[in-house]
């Protein structure tokens, strides 16, 4: 009988592949309306307030900041309750506050609203849609991160310019537009109907592979395996990792935020404009890529070339002069992009199992928020005290062979996982 049901589900489309549809969508409007969007917003409140630029872009630290802590949060309310009811509750409060942002009249109202967006994107981005990943994907488990991940580049692709132009029309009014509100609330059924908290829940076996037997392979299944999760973050190997995660995310965010600058300063006008779009085209086509192999080769390797890749491509790129250098280094750099950004979860996954993951993910993804506050900084102020461009790209260069030799030390983690 059993292997009748097993055949029978084995003709289904198996319900992983629904999650990863949602954990996308989910990604898509978080990424859009979110933090690519932080910056269209930063103009459109300057634009529209007496507020300097300076103000506002203190904002976005308290929602990176908002954001990091609210994950720790968010890590231990997944582990102990249904991740789609966070991500549902965080959608509803990300529309709440689109709608209440154009009303903000002081700059504590303003920091306010992006420290509660920083909750709200907590509560929907990264650490739900990958724990859910996981959980419903080992052996696909690469290349399932890889598809959902492409929502965060199609978000900023297609979802932030819409806005852009939108508050270019209305000013920050267009927030609060039809369209914008049905867009993010659109995730709120998605999120209910479809992200199940682990296939376990459904008598599944992750990929694909069937079904439960029984009540007690069930309860087994979903206590999962791996590391708890306080051993984890005291290891040796957790710390190199984090830093190897902060040295590479604040390299890659520092040069993302300045490559327009960048392009304009060493081609022009028009190679700039067109730099932004190929960025954002060769991070998402390079994660598909990698993502749909990456699961039979080593990961461990994987990342440290990686890693070196993104060193060489910012080492060129101090150098670089001509459209031809510019837009053939930004290609090359935005193929490192998305894989960097991939490969984070998979090295927790892999060294500490998905016992206690979503823990683990959100101090990581706390750390590495602290990157990514850093990284656009850091050249900022190499740039204008220190030598321009030439020296900045050096210094973040240098910080992604740091992050490869951090991961060095840190080793395999597959020799975690098999201590414990």
């Amino acid at each position: 009988m059993s292997g009748c049901l097993v055949q029978e589900q084995q003709t289904k489309i198996f319900f992983g592949w629904w999650v990863l549809i949602a954990i996308g969508y989910s990604l898509f409007v978080g990424a859009g309306m979110i933090f690519y969007a932080m910056s269209v917003l930063l103009e459109a409140i300057v634009a529209t307030t007496d507020f300097s630029v300076a103000q506002i872009s203190g904002a976005n630290t308290v929602f990176l900041v908002a954001g990091g802590l609210a994950g720790i949060a968010v890590g231990e309310l997944i582990s102990r309750y249904d991740a789609r009811y966070c991500v549902a509750i965080g959608t509803l409060f990300v529309a709440v506050i689109y709608y209440a942002l154009p009303a903000a009249q002081s700059l504590a109202a303003i920091y306010l609203a992006y420290a509660a967006l920083g909750v709200g994107y907590a509560m929907t981005a990264l650490v739900p849609a990958t724990t859910l990943v996981a959980r419903w994907f080992v052996r696909r488990r690469a290349l399932a991160i890889a598809l959902t991940q492409s929502g965060l580049s199609l978000g900023g692709i297609i979802v932030t310019p819409l806005l852009a132009r939108s508050l270019d029309l209305n000013g920050l009014e267009g927030m609060r537009t039809p369209w914008a509100m049905a867009v993010i609330l659109f995730n709120i059924p998605l999120a209910v109907i479809l992200l199940r908290p682990a296939p376990e829940a459904m008598g599944l076996k992750p990929d694909g592979d069937g079904l439960l037997e029984t009540e007690v392979d069930t309860q087994v299944s979903m206590e999962g395996d791996g590391m708890e999760a306080g051993a984890a973050l005291r290891s040796p190997y957790f710390r190199l990792l984090a830093t190897a995660s902060l040295l590479a995310l604040m390299a890659q965010v520092g040069t993302i935020a300045h490559v327009f600058t960048w392009a304009l300063e060493r081609a022009n006008a028009e190679t700039a404009a067109i730099t932004v779009a190929s960025l954002a085209f060769c991070s998402l086509t390079g994660r598909l890529i990698c993502g749909a192999v990456l699961d039979r080769l080593n990961l461990f390797v994987f990342v440290l070339t990686i890693y070196a890749l993104q060193a060489l491509a910012m080492f060129a790129m101090a150098f670089a002069q001509g459209a031809p250098a510019v837009l053939a280094l930004t290609a090359f750099f935005g193929f490192t992009v998305g894989n960097i950004l991939m490969s984070q979860p998979l090295l927790v996954a892999a060294a500490f199992g998905v016992r206690d993951f979503p823990r683990i993910l959100s101090v990581q993804q706390l750390v590495m928020n602290a990157g990514v506050a850093l990284g656009p900084i850091v050249i900022g102020l190499i740039y204008d005290f220190g030598g321009g461009y030439a020296n900045a790209f050096v210094f973040v260069g240098m910080c992604s062979l740091a992050a490869m030799a951090s991961l060095y030390a840190a080793g395999h983690p597959n020799r975690v996982a098999a201590d414990h």
